[in-house]
């Protein structure tokens, strides 16, 4: 972030500018009639004074901006009531800008807004000016550049096309105009490191201006400083590079390179790659569809969690994989979406009283309660996982260290440490064989036929086969019993 906080870029007005002056480089027809009711057809015989129409003609097709910017403002000082008014007043700003007299379009905004609070193009105008001045370190400037921003976003669905232009350029007008307003969101977004709100903002501003060297940076740092980072900064951020040595501003290009080399070998773990994705990037217009996945990288355990649900539906996962995403949960609010989704499928698997079937090795036992473990990672180190509730006590006990399938209902869980609960439980019969260690009391009064042999010892210290555990425990004379025959 320090390299992009000591970028300063200049952003050159065309944008904005290009916008104002669509109408002034060809000159009109028939002017616009921009009062805020539809636009009309208007000839000079339209006009009760011809003089009128006349000098907002003359002003217009003056080439010099700063005269232009001059005739205008004495159109307007002429015509205050004109239908034209407003018109002059863009024509006016739009000419300061482009003779880099910002104070004196500043003015013209502020006089323009008070007359029409919803003019598009002043608060363009406004924004990008606010913009610009808090890039240069005034804080104060971006509230009222967001204010304008917000403004300008809800007023556009009625803003109605200028007489001037047609209904393609009208639609790229407000593509552009929308592109500086998200363009000043993302910013403030970015600010406050509302990394998820800025890629939003950023990802329409650089859709209406690919080449704006601004947003495409400021766009990859919002995708490589949130969490997860998502691997398409890389893209912008190279795109950024090409941009910057495309307008022979090196230093600019040496600063992106800079964050984006060290966030890349962050990402990949070391340089690899990056200088060959820079070269390449410089001559594609967009990101090709399999550039996330053709970066390796090492991932962290959250992002590993995320991954998971890219390539595999929620209901699909295993009760290991449930553990990874859930138990990175509050890591950010993709890991929580993640974890909303994969408890959702484990709900909708346990619908109309179906209990799951876990796997685990067991920690501890007793009758009432079992502590397991699922992952491989907690199963090495004997960390708790799963605490069983039994449905009935359960007897003889799966001995410790076995690893078995428990029927149960999983209600709930903690993240960290993690830990879920599982009640209504019953040892899986294919884990009955596995169950060892000492008979408990009460002993059973009745058991299943079924063949499981298992080896018990008696009090005398002699052994004997049974059937099976719960057969071996229900003879009072024996001690414990073990999986197996007898050898």
């Amino acid at each position: 972030m320090a390299a992009w906080r000591r970028l300063v870029i200049v952003i050159a007005t065309a944008c904005a500018v290009a916008s104002f002056n669509a109408a002034a480089q060809t000159p009109p027809q028939t002017p616009a009639q921009s009062s805020g009711q539809a636009s009309g057809q208007l000839q000079r015989s339209s006009f009760t004074n011809p003089a009128e129409y006349d000098s907002y003609m003359a002003a217009l097709n003056t080439k010099d901006p700063a005269r232009r910017a001059q005739a205008m403002e004495v159109f307007i000082a002429w015509y205050p009531g004109s239908v034209l008014r407003l018109d002059a007043h863009e024509q006016a700003i739009s000419a300061w800008q482009a003779a880099n007299q910002p104070a004196k379009a500043d003015f013209l905004v502020a006089r323009l807004l008070q007359v029409d609070p919803d003019n598009v193009r002043a608060l363009a105008n406004r924004a990008y000016v606010g913009r610009l001045k808090a890039s240069g370190g005034d804080a104060a400037a971006l509230a009222a550049a967001v204010a304008a921003s917000g403004r300008g976003l809800a007023v556009m669905p009625r803003w109605q096309k200028p007489a001037l232009l047609d209904d393609a350029g009208f639609a790229q007008l407000k593509e552009q105009m929308a592109g500086i307003f998200n363009g000043v969101l993302g910013f403030a977004a970015l600010q406050e490191k509302d990394y998820d709100k800025a890629r939003e903002y950023y990802r329409v501003a650089v859709a209406a201006d690919p080449a704006n060297l601004q947003d495409v940076y400021q766009y990859s740092v919002a995708q490589l400083e949130g969490s997860p980072v998502d691997a398409l900064g890389f893209w912008y951020g190279a795109r950024a590079i090409a941009i910057a040595r495309a307008a022979k501003n090196d230093s600019a290009a040496q600063d992106i390179d800079r964050y984006l080399r060290s966030r890349y070998g962050v990402y990949r773990g070391s340089e690899e790659g990056w200088d060959a994705i820079v070269t390449r990037v410089a001559n594609e217009s967009a990101p090709p569809a399999n550039f996330r996945k053709s970066i390796p990288r090492n991932m962290t355990p959250p992002e590993r969690a995320l991954e998971l649900l890219e390539d595999n539906e929620p209901a699909k996962l295993t009760p290991a994989q449930w553990v990874l995403v859930l138990r990175h949960r509050d890591v950010s609010p993709a890991n929580k979406r993640a974890a909303e989704a994969v408890w959702k499928a484990i709900g909708d698997r346990q619908q109309g009283g179906q209990r799951l079937k876990l796997p685990l090795k067991v920690v501890s036992a007793t009758p009432e309660r079992i502590e397991g473990a699922i992952t491989d990672d907690a199963q090495a180190r004997n960390l708790v996982e799963l605490e069983v509730t039994m449905t009935r006590p359960l007897s003889p006990l799966p001995a410790v260290g076995s690893n078995i399938f428990m029927f149960g209902t999983l209600g709930e869980y903690r993240t960290q440490p993690f830990l879920f609960r599982l009640t209504r439980a019953e040892l899986a019969p294919e884990s009955l064989p596995v169950a060892g260690g000492p008979c408990a009391d009460p002993r059973p009064k009745m058991c299943t036929k079924d063949y499981r042999p298992a080896c018990g010892q008696l009090r005398d210290g002699t052994r004997k086969t049974y059937g099976n555990a719960c057969t071996a425990c229900s003879d009072p004379q024996v001690v414990t019993q073990g999986a197996g025959a007898c050898p």
